[in-house]
C-alpha cells in the first residue's frame, strides 16, 4: 500500500513539475502582453506552446501585428494549431480569416465550418457570425 501511495505521489509531482512551467509562461506572457511588452509576451507564449491559450495569443499577435509584422497567414497557422486542440476563440478567428480571405483563400464553406465548431464550443461571436452568414 505504501509503495502504491509513493508511486502515485511521485507521478503527481512529475506531472506538476512538467505542467507548471508552461502555465507560468502563459501567465507571464499575458502579464507582459497587458503591459504592451510584446517581445517578452511572444517569447513567453512560445515557451508555452503546448498551452492552447498561448497558441491562440501568438495568433492574435500575428493578426494584429503586435511586436511583430502583421501576417494573417501566420496568424492562421497559429489559430489552426489552437483550433485543432479545441480552442473556441481560435476556431472563431480562423472562421473569420476564411470568411474575409485574410491569409487564406476566401472560402465561405470553410468559414461556416469553423464558426459552427466554435459555436458548438460556446463562442457567442461565432453564433452571431453564423446568423449573419446564414441570413445572406
Amino acid at each position: 500500500m505504501k509503495q502504491m501511495f509513493l508511486a502515485v505521489f511521485l507521478c503527481a509531482c512529475c506531472i506538476g513539475f512538467f505542467c507548471l512551467p508552461a502555465q507560468a509562461s502563459y501567465f507571464d506572457g499575458m502579464e507582459a502582453y497587458r503591459q504592451n511588452d510584446y517581445q517578452t509576451a511572444l517569447r513567453e507564449f512560445r515557451t508555452a506552446e503546448e498551452d492552447i491559450r498561448a497558441l491562440y495569443m501568438i495568433g492574435v499577435m500575428y493578426e494584429k501585428g503586435e511586436g511583430i509584422m502583421a501576417d494573417p497567414a501566420e496568424a492562421g497557422n497559429w489559430f489552426r494549431k489552437a483550433a485543432d486542440k479545441g480552442s473556441a476563440s481560435a476556431q472563431y478567428r480562423l472562421g473569420r480569416l476564411y470568411e474575409r480571405g485574410l491569409g487564406v483563400d476566401q472560402n465561405r464553406e470553410e468559414a461556416l465550418a469553423w464558426y459552427k465548431k466554435s459555436a458548438r464550443n460556446g463562442n457567442i461571436d461565432a453564433r452571431q457570425a453564423l446568423k449573419r452568414m446564414e441570413a445572406k
